[in-house]
């Protein structure tokens, strides 16, 4: 793998859309509330909620949750030549396994925006039925229903594409299938997002909310950072 203009250029791109989903998550997910402190979800509709979900953004306000969820879906298109770059570390890009990890990338990579912004449709709704007169509420609730099962098919169908797609490439990297030394696959997003759950519970707030809302991203610029490093070391060499 030599040094080109575009692998330079998937580089900045990979690691600028990891700052700006991390940005974006931190906006738009990056609370760590405390349920019972809003006992209308938690105990008044604990039975018609997903009481996380339903206090998780009532302490962001509308501009910062809109920003988060932008900045994120706007930027989405960044992790196309990123996905790009994963593919170019293959031995032989040729061969079925690359093409098919590649190709199952750009389809997460695809299906990522519309998951990460329908965050701020949720939010919105459950702020607005803490805020609104309890006669609305019952068909607020039903909304809040159908946005949660549009956030759960959006961003699970891109959460699921996206680990098979790591999971395969740290297969890939242990079965020696890439340029990357066999430890890497330690630092592939999926698996490095496993060791970072357990940092994000001994944080003290906020800390602990913006490390839990933006786990998987900064497993991704962790990943890219360490790509980066990998290649100037083998272009010094």
């Amino acid at each position: 793998m030599k040094y080109s203009s575009k692998i330079n250029w998937s580089f900045v791109a990979a690691i600028v859309v990891s700052v700006c989903w991390i940005i974006g998550d931190i906006f738009v997910a990056g609370f760590d509330p405390n349920p019972d402190d809003y006992p209308l979800f938690s105990k008044t509709y604990a039975d018609q909620v997903n009481v996380e979900f339903a206090t998780l953004m009532l302490e962001g306000s509308t501009p910062g949750l809109m920003f988060g969820a932008l900045i994120g879906a706007l930027t989405g298109p960044l992790l196309l030549p990123a996905s790009w770059l994963v593919y170019q570390f293959f031995k032989n890009t040729k061969t079925w396994y690359a093409v098919s990890v590649y190709w199952i990338l750009l389809a997460g990579a695809v299906l990522s925006p519309l998951g990460h912004a329908g965050f701020f449709y949720v939010g919105e709704i459950y702020k607005a039925i803490y805020h609104t007169d309890p006669s609305a509420h019952p068909y607020l609730l039903e909304t809040g229903r159908s946005f949660m099962k549009m956030l759960n098919i959006a961003w699970g169908a891109a959460i699921g594409v996206l680990a098979i797609g790591w999971v395969s490439f740290a297969v890939c990297i242990l079965l020696n299938k890439t340029l990357l030394p066999r430890w890497m696959a330690l630092l592939t997003p999926f698996v490095l997002t496993m060791f970072i759950i357990p940092i994000k519970n001994i944080l003290p707030p906020p800390y602990s909310g913006w490390v839990g809302g933006a786990i998987f991203n900064l497993a991704y610029l962790i990943f890219f950072s360490s790509l980066l490093f990998m290649f100037r070391k083998r272009l010094v060499r």
